[in-house]
């Protein structure tokens, strides 16, 4: 069996968020661990401007086809006026949490292309901003995994199929 697609390395530009990674042997699923992605918001901030992560990442890919990639973090706000939110990108394709309570897990996910040039671009965002009303509110979001896996290649096509019959 050949693999049309191989999933080879991770890099961050902020060297800063802790990342761990590893991967199958056969480079059909790879997992990112956060040690510092987080944003919070809290008493101590005397800035009214919500906190804001942005990290940038690229996976090199051997190959080319789909992949889907899930972010799996969590948020919480005290504060009827507080937020907090992640969002991001894979190659271009739009990540998004679904709204749920804000002290519980969320998962994001996508299916994307890897690019011509081997490369599957993640770009993350993570937005906080306690509630400015409330003076002991407090709003916190952040991401600590990433897992990418290969879309396994369909066996045959709709327009490759053999009629039967003649």
């Amino acid at each position: 069996m050949t693999l049309e697609l191989e999933l080879t390395s991770v890099h961050f530009a902020d060297g800063g968020l802790g990342v761990h990674w590893t991967r199958t042997q056969d480079g059909q699923v790879l997992s990112v661990l956060f040690d510092h992605m987080k944003v919070d918001s809290g008493v101590k901030d005397g800035d009214v401007a919500p906190e804001v992560q942005h990290a940038e990442g690229s996976v090199r890919c051997i190959g080319s086809g789909f992949v889907t990639v899930q972010v799996r973090g969590a948020t919480i706000v005290t504060g009827m006026h507080g937020y907090a939110h992640a969002t991001g990108w894979a190659n271009g394709r739009r990540l998004r949490a679904a709204p749920g309570p804000s002290d519980e897990p969320f998962v994001m996910s996508t299916v994307a292309p890897v690019s011509q040039d081997g490369q599957l671009r993640l770009s993350l965002l993570l937005l906080a901003q306690r509630d400015l009303l409330e003076p002991n509110s407090a709003a916190a979001c952040w991401i600590d995994s990433i897992d990418i896996v290969v879309v396994p290649e369909p066996r045959s096509r709709p327009d490759q199929v053999d009629s039967i019959g003649s």
